[in-house]
C-alpha cells in the first residue's frame, strides 16, 4: 500500500486489552498509519467516560501512531455525542469517526461543533 501512496488504517475492537481476549487481535503491533478503534460503549454496558479509558490504552500502546476514536452514534443522544467527543480528545485521541450516519441530526452536529470549538 505504501508503495502506491495510501495509507494503512484498519478500524478495530476497542482496546488491545479487548481485541486479545475477545478475537486473538494485536492490532497495536499491526504496521498502521491510523487506527479506528470502535469504542462502542453500550456494546460494552459501560459509560461515556469508558470511551477516554479506552483511548487512553490505544494511545500508550500506539505512540506515536495516530488514534480517531471510532464512536457509534445511535448509543449517542447529542449531549452524549458532545461528552463523548470532549472525553476522546482529552484522552489523546487524534480524532473521531461516526459510526452510522443516517442517523446523525442537525443537534449531533451543532453538539460536534461545540465539542470541537
Amino acid at each position: 500500500m505504501h508503495g502506491h501512496g495510501k495509507p494503512i488504517t484498519a478500524a478495530v475492537f476497542p482496546t488491545p486489552t479487548i481485541a486479545r481476549r475477545l478475537v486473538r487481535q494485536a492490532w497495536d503491533e499491526w504496521p498502521l498509519d491510523r487506527v479506528f478503534p470502535m469504542l462502542y460503549h453500550s456494546f460494552y454496558l459501560e459509560d461515556v467516560d469508558w470511551i477516554g479509558d479506552g483511548v487512553r490504552e490505544g494511545v500508550a500502546a500506539l505512540e506515536p501512531t495516530p488514534l480517531n476514536a471510532g464512536l457509534y452514534l445511535p448509543a449517542l443522544d447529542p449531549p452524549q455525542l458532545g461528552a463523548a467527543v470532549a472525553t476522546a480528545r482529552e484522552a489523546g485521541a487524534s480524532g473521531v469517526s461516526l459510526f452510522e450516519m443516517h442517523g446523525l441530526t442537525e443537534e449531533h452536529l451543532l453538539a460536534l461543533r461545540d465539542a470541537l470549538g
